[in-house]
């Protein structure tokens, strides 16, 4: 027999799958709380037991699909695979998971930076901003990246890099548009923010 603990984790987990399902469809500001909550066969007030509004469920939803992408690139820096490859295949697959979700893809992005700083936020696992931070931190280490910019500064020319390249793209989606203006701004990025051992 299930635990209250249990039954509350699965009803969050059916709500946010009904959510991802209706925001892909229809988008996220023609998804009524609504039709989400009637969607995942739950009353008003159960819904708000596990979030306060709607853009709370799509925050969850970014946060959980960046889960496993965050992970394994976590992983492979922990096993002490160059940094910078590592970033580059993370970012390819995060315009990839943009690049299949075009309808959400501005709000998702804006939602990211409207979030304070949490528990969530401090997760690299949870958070491309601090999965960014980590990486480039272990890239100095490395003697990849130059050590004379603080690793949040370089986080923030990359979320910045990011975020411009969603938003421009979500204007006029494009397949493999995403992919390539990442790409194209990693490189510029790169170059200064290389060691100048990397650029001899």
């Amino acid at each position: 027999m299930a635990t209250q603990q249990e039954r509350k984790t699965k009803t969050r987990l059916t709500i946010m799958k009904k959510a991802r399902r209706l925001f892909e469809k229809h988008g996220f500001n023609e998804t009524s709380l609504d039709q989400l909550i009637t969607a995942a066969n739950v009353a008003k007030g159960t819904f708000y037991q596990h979030f306060n509004t709607k853009l709370e469920v799509l925050i969850a939803l970014e946060r959980e699909a960046g889960r496993g992408r965050a992970k394994a690139a976590l992983a492979e820096i922990a096993e002490g695979l160059p940094v910078i490859p590592v970033v580059e295949k993370y970012l390819e697959s995060l315009a990839e998971w943009f690049e299949a979700r075009e309808k959400i893809a501005e709000i998702v992005i804006l939602s990211g930076l409207s979030q304070p700083d949490d528990k969530f936020t401090s997760d690299p696992e949870l958070s491309t901003r601090s999965f960014i931070h980590n990486a480039l931190d272990a890239a100095q280490k490395q003697g990849d990246i130059r050590m004379d910019a603080d690793a949040w500064e370089l986080t923030a020319l990359v979320l910045g890099f990011i975020t411009v390249s969603i938003l421009g793209w979500s204007r006029n989606p494009q397949p493999g548009k995403l992919k390539i203006a990442f790409k194209r701004s990693m490189k510029l990025f790169l170059e200064g923010a290389q060691s100048t051992r990397l650029q001899q």
